[in-house]
């Protein structure tokens, strides 16, 4: 009984000895700061419709991909507390900067959707009243996708948007290589060129 005793109180012992993450690397690798995917914004992906399906944009998040993980590398720069409390800052504008162009962004791709979800219902009522065959419907619908693709591509008001928020991601980027060392910034340059 004592041995299973001193057992249990090694192994409570061990475990609080075990090392605990480094609140400041925790801090660094939260989804804050884990940068917007632009090309799903820019390019989204459209599914096709059908006689009973709308056209949607399909939902691609990539925030978590390390191609997309400021955290990552800020982890791996040894930033000091300055340096983190500046980067900080730094994100919480870039998120209020890109929270406005993205809003606007998305709020285009819906009326454009709207229009051709419209467009389709026409299609679908067409073709229950026989006044055209399903061949054409589904011809319709496939000439439809793509200039609903184009629309979505090439919308200028939505590429305005686009390019602020390239200018968003910029900044961000151009701050945080300010507040970074000679060394920091010879790892941040190389992480930079890994994500081409």
């Amino acid at each position: 009984m004592l041995a299973v005793s001193a057992l249990l109180t090694f192994s409570a012992c061990q475990k609080e000895d075990a090392v605990m993450p480094d609140t400041a690397t925790m801090e660094l690798a939260a989804s804050e700061f884990q940068l917007e995917d632009l090309e799903s914004l820019e390019n989204p992906v459209i599914t096709a419709a059908t006689e009973t399906q709308d056209f949607r944009i399909r939902e691609t998040d990539r925030k978590t991909d390390a191609a997309h993980s400021l955290g990552s590398i800020l982890k791996h720069l040894n930033l000091d507390e300055a340096q983190r409390t500046a980067i900080k800052g730094f994100m919480e504008q870039q998120t209020a900067c890109v929270a406005e162009h993205k809003a606007k962004i998305q709020e285009r791709h819906r009326e454009l959707m709207q229009r051709a979800n419209a467009t389709r219902e026409e299609l679908v009522k067409a073709y229950k009243a026989g006044r055209i065959t399903k061949a054409e419907l589904e011809e319709r619908l496939a000439s439809l996708h793509e200039r609903l693709k184009t629309q979505l591509h090439s919308d200028e008001a939505k590429q305005v948007r686009v390019r602020m928020l390239h200018k968003c991601r910029a900044e961000l980027l151009a701050n945080i290589r300010s507040v970074l060392t000679r060394e920091q910034l010879q790892k941040w340059h190389r992480w930079a060129e890994s994500q081409k």
